[in-house]
């Protein structure tokens, strides 16, 4: 049989399709290839209306004879890669939905709404602790995985998620592990003790710049008035700080959003991008294809104006090492991952400290006997001493329980098995599978915590018998992988609660519904992330209630005074 009859045979081009798979599809990583499939289809699909218009010498039927024979040849594809995934796969035995076995696009469609903390909360209780929840993919809630995906001498490495950066270079985004160590080296000496002491005066004088802010809110409202009424959004203020402060460390440059009292138009594009992509990531082909669409997706134009942005901004801080090395090809790599790193590094060291303040104050307000314990702490410490801060254990306990509770990334960071596999507890998992690790689940397993959903900061300090296993408490994950900013954020956190509480009494507002909004839209988007929002102020004599929590938060509202009140 000719090939032209061939494909004209309805059977033909469908076991083309089944052909293309048991033979191509099946094997290797796909999505880095988006643009040579489109090409190479797309000329295939030319030519083939070539060839029927110059047997036929009509438009019309060829068009319907090669659209006949691509739908054939897509449903013969499709077709075997979903018996594929579904029947013969080494992962199904697993269990999870039948929908997540066939496609990651049925897990984008049901963490649409940004809940996917939820959902895989919802999953873990109807399928056990190993969920399949992809093709390729599974779901391990369990206080041992992330030693094991993350120790020390951990084989694993990122999974296909962290290329959605590419062609951007960079530490916290490169799945080649040579080019990650020797980053990591580089960067380790950068956020040494030392180095670290040498920031606090950086991250002081934004704190300070935050507090002064606030009360001259409370100011400018209350003149000529007994009674205070002011609108502010507390989560924008914590990351207008936080982003002010990366800024100045990566660039050199503030972003003077705490000074302008409103968003940088370039963080604006920063934030909305990572929260599409935050849900768009977990499909990484889909990524690639808005890159190719780009013109016509604005989302992909804004991120790529951004990254511009970020680039020129570290080129400005590096023009003498531009000048002076122009033209050699090394050290230009070397700027690349220089201007990556800063992006990366913007991103890292922002969004994260800034919910995490958020859940902080939302506690503080919440639990009034906490925030008196606080402040009998530091009362009477020099916050400028960041040795001094250290030493604060009730402090340190409460950052640790703020974190426990919501994770500033509370369910990616996925993970590859290396090619021979692995054992947990006595179940095999093959090589080349990912695995989500999520910290917002491992962190609040009953078989770890006691009274898990309960915030007790005192079982880090005078209760320890309330920790069963802390082995999967890792916040800032860990070994080589870990956050190289964990000290830096630490102190930031210190720092803001310290000071914000020496000045300020925290309490909700009396029509906020103590904080309910918070969760109710709370996002799950890479980071933790809410809707941005105003609310009321009310200052009542030494008064001051702040609200509106981050960027996705209805009404989560509180008040602050003066601590000469408590």
């Amino acid at each position: 049989m000719s090939w032209a009859a061939f494909i004209h045979v309805p059977l033909g081009p469908v076991l083309l399709g089944v052909l293309s798979h048991v033979t191509v599809f099946i094997r290797g990583e796909w999505h880095m290839r988006v643009p040579v499939l489109i090409t190479t289809y797309s000329c295939l699909i030319t030519a083939l209306l070539w060839i029927e218009y110059s047997i036929s010498g009509s438009s019309k039927a060829s068009i319907t004879i090669v659209g006949r024979i691509t739908g054939l040849y897509a449903t013969g594809l499709l077709g075997s890669i979903i018996i594929y995934r579904r029947y013969l796969h080494r992962l199904r035995d697993f269990p999870g939905p039948s929908l997540a076995a066939t496609s990651k696009l049925w897990h984008v469609w049901k963490s649409a709404d940004g809940k996917n903390h939820l959902l895989l909360e919802r999953l873990f209780n109807r399928y056990g602790p190993i969920i399949r929840t992809g093709p390729e993919e599974l779901t391990i809630i369990n206080a041992a995985i992330p030693h094991i995906i993350d120790g020390s001498k951990s084989q694993f490495r990122r999974a296909t998620f962290y290329d959605a950066f590419l062609p951007m270079v960079a530490i916290s985004a490169t799945r080649n592990v040579d080019d990650h160590d020797t980053r990591r080296r580089i960067w380790n000496r950068g956020f040494s003790s030392k180095a670290l002491a040498g920031y606090e005066s950086l991250m002081l004088r934004y704190t300070e710049l935050l507090a002064s802010q606030i009360q001259n809110l409370l100011s400018e409202e209350s003149m000529g008035t007994n009674s205070r009424e002011v609108i502010i959004n507390v989560t924008d203020w914590f990351a207008w700080y936080a982003f002010d402060v990366m800024g100045e460390f990566a660039f050199s440059k503030s972003f003077n959003m705490l000074r302008d009292g409103k968003w940088h138009s370039k963080i604006r594009l920063l934030v909305d991008g990572m929260n599409a992509g935050g849900t768009f990531g977990k499909v990484p082909w889909l990524v690639q294809l808005g890159k190719i669409i780009r013109p016509r997706v604005s989302l992909v134009k804004d991120w790529d104006s951004m990254l511009q942005w970020c680039r020129d901004c570290m080129d400005e801080r590096l023009q003498w090492l531009i000048n002076a090395y122009i033209g050699d090809g090394s050290q230009q790599a070397e700027l690349a991952w220089l201007q990556g790193d800063a992006v990366t590094m913007i991103i890292a060291g922002s969004g994260t400290v800034s919910i995490v303040l958020t859940f902080a104050f939302y506690q503080l307000a919440r639990d009034h006997s906490q925030q008196q314990m606080l402040y009998d702490e530091i009362k009477d410490v020099n916050i400028y001493d960041g040795l001094k801060l250290q030493e604060c254990a009730q402090l340190t306990a409460f950052i640790n329980e703020t974190l426990r509770l919501y994770p500033p990334v509370p369910t990616a960071g996925n993970k590859v098995t290396p090619p021979q596999g692995v054992t947990i507890n006595n179940t095999y998992i093959p090589g080349g599978v990912t695995i989500v690790a999520p910290k917002y689940l491992i962190h609040r397993l009953e078989s770890s915590y006691e009274s898990a959903d309960q915030f007790i900061p005192e079982r880090w300090t005078t209760l320890p018998d309330m920790v069963k296993d802390n082995r999967g408490y890792v916040p800032f994950s860990q070994g080589k992988y870990g956050c190289i900013g964990k000290q830096f954020a630490m102190t930031e956190m210190r720092l803001v609660i310290s000071l914000l509480l020496k000045k300020f009494k925290i309490e909700f507002q009396a029509n906020d519904n103590k904080g309910e909004a918070l969760f109710e839209d709370l996002k799950d988007n890479f980071t933790f992330c809410t809707r941005r929002f105003t609310s009321e102020i009310s200052v009542k004599e030494s008064c001051l209630m702040l609200g509106g929590w981050f960027r996705r938060v209805h009404t989560f509202s509180s008040n602050i005074r003066r601590s000469y009140a408590m």
